[in-house]
């Protein structure tokens, strides 16, 4: 086998294990095939594509430096172009971008997404006729459901977010299952503050594709933020209903320390209408969550609260309770 052809063969092998997640390796075996042959474009491409997964500014710049590489030795390159104008986006630098993406459509006219990326710049810049003049190149059938969810995703780049939620209700009409249509939506409402409504579209897209730990992620961070516009309104029980609901979903949150008093007030106002069962319990994870070293100021007014539940409660829940932890303990 020539050497050309051994770097050629594990740059295969590097595409292989980019496509499946493995960057690390990829990037050894574009380190073994550019000591074979420096001269090959598409292992310069392939080196920039891996450095852009790492989104610090060391890592973008060795993208460009990589991406212009391939161009100076393939001139042509439309998907160096458009990759090195995504790193351009990245980085704040819209008039790069612009220019290589437009390269990029002129050296191939089907790279619809580059179209979407110079509609998202236009828009930010409040061109929205040339935005709409890009877009209509992403889909030959206007009114399909991926031209609605590409106008979403520009509306929403560009922080409009109703224009936004509109379109993306637009591509879910068109198109029931099209599961990044209620993520981005989801988001979209949160932006605005609806995050009922934004947790309601997400449990839509775990339906969907229940192993994307991502969506939990986000549901539990928009209960909190429930959590904190009701303790704003004076709603204690429910804040701190929100908080726990955030809690059972993602126990890695942690709850900032000035609602901590909000779910005690919270405990002490389902004591006085008798809620015992929820208030049990709220103590109950009230418990676990005071454990944790940072609340431990906290320990002593909660250990107070605790007896004060017990003290309150009738026999037979303090029974019930007693059983339950001897059984948990």
């Amino acid at each position: 086998m020539s050497v050309a052809s051994e770097a050629y063969h594990l740059l295969s092998k590097a595409i292989y294990h980019y496509e499946n997640e493995n960057f690390e390796m990829a990037i050894t075996l574009l380190d073994e095939a550019i000591l074979l042959d420096p001269e090959i474009p598409e292992v310069h491409y392939w080196r920039g594509k891996v450095a852009t997964h790492d989104l610090n500014q060391e890592s973008l710049e060795v993208a460009i430096v990589e991406l212009s590489e391939a161009i100076r030795l393939k001139p042509d390159y439309a998907d160096a172009y458009f990759e090195r104008g995504k790193v351009y986006i990245q980085k704040g630098e819209f008039e790069e971008a612009k220019k290589d993406l437009e390269k990029a459509i002129q050296l191939n006219p089907k790279l619809k997404e580059a179209y979407s990326l110079l509609a998202q710049i236009e828009l930010v810049s409040g061109n929205d006729e040339k935005a709409m003049k890009y877009l209509e190149k992403v889909s030959h059938q206007e009114g399909d459901d991926r031209y609605y969810y590409s106008l979403g995703k520009i509306f929403y780049n560009a922080g409009k977010y109703q224009s936004a939620i509109e379109q993306f209700n637009k591509t879910i009409e068109k198109n029931k299952y099209f599961v990044d249509a209620y993520v981005y939506k989801a988001h979209a409402l949160a932006n605005l503050g609806n995050y009922q409504e934004a947790i309601e579209n997400l449990k839509k897209a775990i339906i969907l594709v229940p192993e994307e730990i991502s969506y939990f992620i986000d549901m539990a961070k928009y209960y909190f933020e429930i959590g904190k516009q009701k303790a704003k309104e004076g709603n204690n029980i429910e804040a701190a209903e929100n908080f726990i609901k955030g809690l059972q979903i993602d126990y890695n949150l942690k709850i900032e320390k000035q609602y901590i008093p909000v779910i005690m007030k919270a405990v002490k106002e389902l004591l006085e209408n008798k809620n015992y069962k929820e208030a049990l319990e709220l103590i109950d994870q009230l418990e676990l969550i005071v454990k944790e070293p940072e609340y431990a100021e906290f320990k002593e007014e909660f250990n107070k609260l605790k007896k004060e539940v017990m003290k309150s409660l009738p026999l037979k829940d303090k029974i019930i309770k007693f059983v339950m932890d001897i059984y948990t303990k």
